[in-house]
């Protein structure tokens, strides 16, 4: 089975094709709020080196909205036209390390944290304080982040991987994005 899985929740994206679980080739690239024109020129290469693909594997964040907006439509769009199966799984199951904790800034004083043991989640990422969400790490289990956080130094910054969540367990649902809050609009006054 070829796979191709996208992931692009963080200022950090990558792309990778395997088949029947070798990796084939990864690409990583910045991909910076509001700008996904590295991942159109990586998925065109892609596609490129492997022409039949039988699923299309996409992070669903948490992350930026430009980049899972942008990842999960190129997603869908090579799926469609190239009648493949389409899979989301979250970015915090990106990561290469048998337990660990995924933290993040979820902005207005709040951070998220997700525990994850053999690529599924012992608690999903739920939104906390600061000092609430350190008092639930524990010594010995490493925690990823995709920026620094402020008081957290020992957090490896690094961002989720295309090629670990195309070994993860998904399902072929259609792919939504992963908020942990409503989106914050401001509405029109009457």
């Amino acid at each position: 089975m070829k796979i191709l899985s996208i992931e692009c929740s963080c200022q950090h994206g990558s792309v990778s094709v395997l088949h029947d679980g070798d990796l084939i080739q990864t690409w990583d690239f910045e991909c910076p709020r509001g700008r996904g024109n590295s991942l159109f020129t990586h998925l065109e290469s892609a596609l490129r080196i492997s022409p039949p693909v039988d699923t299309v594997v996409v992070g669903t964040g948490p992350g930026g909205y430009n980049g899972l907006r942008a990842s999960i439509s190129a997603a869908w769009g090579i799926a469609r036209a190239r009648g493949a199966s389409l899979a989301g799984v979250s970015s915090l199951l990106g990561y290469d390390a048998g337990e660990y904790f995924v933290a993040g800034d979820a902005r207005a004083g709040q951070w998220f944290l997700a525990h994850v043991a053999q690529g599924v989640f012992i608690a999903p990422p739920l939104l906390y304080t600061p000092e609430d969400l350190r008092q639930m790490l524990r010594p010995g289990v490493p925690v990823f982040s995709t920026g620094p956080l402020t008081g957290l130094t020992d957090a490896i910054v690094r961002a989720p991987s295309a090629t670990v969540l195309a070994g993860r367990e998904f399902s072929t649902s259609m792919p939504a994005p992963l908020y942990l809050k409503p989106p914050h609009i401001t509405k029109p006054g009457t």
